[in-house]
């Protein structure tokens, strides 16, 4: 054994990084096969370091171990089996009738001293911290966190637990189990055995004496392979998966023996009777509309889930389809243009009062406040354009994990390593995602102390040099009690924390405050509309690194052989990154600012009104404003060639909607506005088109002002290179044959909304969210509910495969028709609909 191999053997083992030691002394220490020499070596043990293992056992000793936990598991499992696949109706039908107090009861006699509260590590961390020297630590809150009763009393988890454990053997679950407790050892709460240079194998293994079974590396040529690989486990974390694994199926029996209390044991498991029909799903995700916080919240008790490249793929294409939108809708609507700005400039650290109560100089220096709102702006346009590169890439890289799945299939098995190829572009995809999240973590950062919800818990010091740009927050002094928002912080100040982020992990501090939100009303109005949306696009991040995690056993290796390819993939995520250093580069200055600056009714857009001459004017004119900033913001970009080819080529074929000069109605009883007054709908955003000439990859400027007055369609947009084909039943405006699609009275009232035409006589209102859900999924979509405040609708019975994300209006659940608007249109660009698509059935 190498010394490059000991390293990476010890850090598998205690999921950390080696301490510094000289080389000759690691070597010779290694070779001499002194465990505890090494691991005191190490520095394990040591204050400030690492715990040491929890014992050192020999091989007979492992042996021993392991064949009588393994006998014990397997053993409960067959009982468990037998129970399920005879009896799994009646026991689900039992344990639905149960009241909360009955449920109760069985699982505390099957478990004593259950935990109360959901994630209890998660909640003894939060109030313990690390290193808890004057108590004995709650370590099976550690080892089965997914055992309590504010998950358990719920009718459906117990019964989805025991399915899937009566049905599937235990190998199934073994990464899963391991996994589910890492969170204790990172900790530093417990920590397994150690043996070195043996491994154990659970793969596809299902007797007494090859389940757990230990093997030495000198034993087996691929041993040594099959731990690197995390084929097989190091022996501590075997013996720990087996007590975990003794424990579950025990409690699971007891369960099942509770319920059916009234028959005899001997006819639980009868050979004799037949193998009843497994019953239909008691997913809550089963019943239409899905919940990414369901699934996670279902995730400790089921089968483990699988990479899924097809899912994920339809989820980053509809993330990325979104940020398109946004950055269409800054240069098309006025009003969500000055939202936008507006919601940033709340999120500023600069509206924080100081702790004496007074303005930042900012707004109180002469001539500074123009600086202030160059900044707004300034982030707030390169965020929108930089997000959108940003899923651009990460759909870019998935498109092409998902062809060299295929080309690939063959040759991936548990035993071999993947192909090389194929594993560089996961490695990439790793990376860029890794770096990626530190996007929105910093933009968190920063507007979470400062959002109106959070404000009144922090201060800004007073700054020493008012010429000083750095800000300096705390948390006020004299708060009352309030273990809510203080649970909220710590959630947030645990993801800020690059080390504290990776002992939790990303995607379990995501799943702990979508929790947090959907159960407690307080928390939920702690997050504004505009961290809810920083939110969602963390949580996709975290969703897409939580697939690749799933991608086992090969996941699990990735982490080492990326370390081995940073330079590479260092290389790799820079040429990412630079199609976002131009927008970064770019000078938001004096002119931008003062034509962007949402102030003086400068963006009033009366769209919600009714239709008017006065109002009409007033649209106008506000849409010139935007057009005028948007001119100037397009020549700071290109002077810069910050816009990427792909970026370049969808603006180009995005044709905004501007509004018609006012028409006066000769009687407005009779006038109807017709589809032919909408054709001036649509003029440029800006005096600037961005194209490319068929000759080069030269960006040129295309000066509208001497354009062709062709006709311009209002519906049917050119798609995005990357979009789907257009159901067959939406044809042309034009085209008198043009299908329809038959809804309900309700979901009619929804499309007439987000598809109004505008009137002189009347304005739609509101739209309730449970309405437009309705309206969705009545013509077959399915809504799935992510993140934050998004929801993913993916069409299911349309000839369609583009899914479409809209976020759920925060905090209260009505659509304001100005955003019901801009809704319509994104429909409309996707799916090529209008309001004469939509009948009433």
């Amino acid at each position: 054994m190498d010394l490059e191999s000991g390293r990476r053997v010890f850090d598998d083992i205690m999921n950390n990084p080696a301490y510094d030691s000289s080389d000759e002394e690691l070597d010779e220490t290694l070779r001499s096969g002194d465990q505890r020499a090494f691991l005191k070596l190490m520095g394990i043990g040591k204050p400030g370091g690492l715990p040491p293992p929890s014992s050192f056992p020999s091989p007979d000793e492992v042996r021993s171990q392991a064949r009588a936990l393994s006998k014990a598991v397997l053993d409960q499992w067959h009982f468990l089996n037998g129970l399920i696949t005879k009896h799994e109706n009646t026991i689900q039908k039992r344990w639905v009738k149960k009241t909360r107090e009955q449920r109760r009861k069985i699982l505390l006699s099957a478990w004593p001293n259950m935990p109360v509260s959901h994630r209890p590590d998660l909640e003894d961390f939060f109030k313990n911290g690390t290193r808890r020297q004057t108590r004995t630590p709650a370590i099976d809150f550690y080892k089965w966190p997914y055992i309590n009763l504010e998950d358990l009393l719920k009718s459906k988890l117990l019964l989805l637990f025991l399915n899937s454990r009566g049905r599937y053997m235990p190998d199934a679950f073994a990464r899963a189990d391991l996994e589910a407790c890492n969170f204790g050892i990172t900790t530093g709460t417990f920590m397994p055995a150690y043996l070195n240079e043996y491994v154990m194998l659970f793969a596809d293994r299902h007797s007494d004496d090859t389940y757990g079974e230990l093997i030495a590396w000198n034993d087996h040529p691929e041993a040594f392979n099959w731990m690197m690989s995390k084929y097989a486990t190091l022996p501590g974390q075997g013996l720990l998966l087996l007590e975990i694994q003794r424990h579950l199926y025990g409690f699971l029996v007891k369960c099942s023996k509770e319920i059916l209390h009234d028959m005899p044991e001997e006819a639980m498991t009868d050979t004799s009777l037949p193998v009843q029909p497994e019953p239909p799903s008691v997913s809550a995700n089963e019943k239409g509309l899905a919940a990414l916080a369901t699934t996670a919240a279902e995730a400790p008790y089921r089968l483990p889930a699988h990479l899924d490249l097809k899912s994920l793929a339809s989820l980053v294409k509809a993330k990325l389809s979104a940020a398109e939108d946004h950055v269409c809708a800054l240069r098309e609507d006025p009003s969500y243009f000055a939202d936008t700005i507006l919601e940033w400039k709340e999120h500023r650290q600069e509206c924080l009062p100081d702790t004496r109560g007074r303005a930042h100089p900012v707004f109180t220096v002469f001539m500074q406040e123009p600086v202030f709102w160059g900044r707004v702006i300034g982030n707030a346009i390169t965020s929108a354009f930089a997000m959108a590169e940003m899923w651009g890439s990460v759909y870019a890289q998935i498109v092409d994990l998902q062809q060299l799945t295929e080309k690939h299939a063959k040759d991936i098995t548990p035993e071999k390593e993947l192909p090389e190829e194929y594993a560089l572009a996961f490695y990439k995809l790793d990376h860029h995602l890794q770096q990626f999240v530190k996007g929105p973590i910093g933009t968190l950062k920063v507007g979470f102390v400062a959002s109106p919800p959070m404000r009144p818990v922090f201060a800004r010091e007073p700054p020493r040099d008012k010429r000083s740009t750095k800000i300096a927050v705390i948390k006020r002094d004299g708060l009352p009690k309030d273990e809510s928002r203080d649970k909220l912080i710590w959630i947030f100040m645990t993801m800020f924390d690059d080390r504290n982020r990776h002992l939790a992990g990303l995607n379990t501090l995501i799943d702990e405050l979508e929790r947090m939100m959907e159960n407690d009303p307080k928390s939920k109005t702690r997050i504004s509309s505009w961290m809810a949306d920083q939110i969602a696009d963390l949580s996709v991040l975290s969703q897409c690194l939580h697939q690749i995690e799933l991608f086992q056993p090969w996941a699990a290796t990735f982490g080492h052989r990326m370390m081995e390819l940073e330079d590479e993939l260092t290389e790799d995520y820079m040429s990412t990154q630079k199609n976002l250093e131009g927008y970064f580069a770019c000078q938001f200055g004096s002119k931008i600012t003062t034509l962007g600056t949402p102030n003086e009714g400068r963006f009033y857009y009366p769209v919600d009104k009714r239709k008017t001459r006065d109002n009409t004017d007033a649209m106008i004119r506000s849409e010139k404003m935007l057009d005028e900033f948007w001119l100037m913001v397009d020549r700071e970009l290109l002077s810069r060639k910050a816009l990427s080819p792909r970026m370049s080529l969808f603006l180009s074929q995005r044709i905004p909607e501007r509004t018609p000069e006012w028409i006066e109605p000769a009687k407005p009883s009779q006038h109807n506005f017709s589809e032919d007054d909408t054709d001036a709908l649509n003029e440029p955003l800006s005096d600037l088109h961005f194209r490319f000439e068929h000759s080069s990859e030269r960006i040129i400027i295309h000066d509208w002002s001497s354009a062709s007055k062709a006709k311009v369609k209002t519906r049917g947009a050119a798609p995005l290179p990357s979009a789907a084909t257009l159901p067959e039943t939406v044809t042309d405006k034009d085209d008198d044959t043009e299908p329809r699609l038959s809804v309900s009275p309700r979901a009619h009232k929804v499309f007439n909304t987000l598809f109004y035409v505008p009137s002189t006589s009347s304005q739609p209102g509101e739209l309730a969210w449970t309405d437009f859900l309705h309206a969705l999924t009545s013509i077959g979509f399915i809504a799935e509910k992510l993140y934050g405040s998004v929801w993913q609708f993916t069409p299911t019975k349309l000839d369609v495969e583009q899914s479409i994300q809209f976020h759920e209006p925060h905090p209260k659940g009505k659509i304001a028709f100005t955003k019901a608007r801009g809704w319509g249109r994104r429909l409309s660009r996707a799916y090529g609909w209008s309001g004469t698509t939509f009948v009433t059935a």
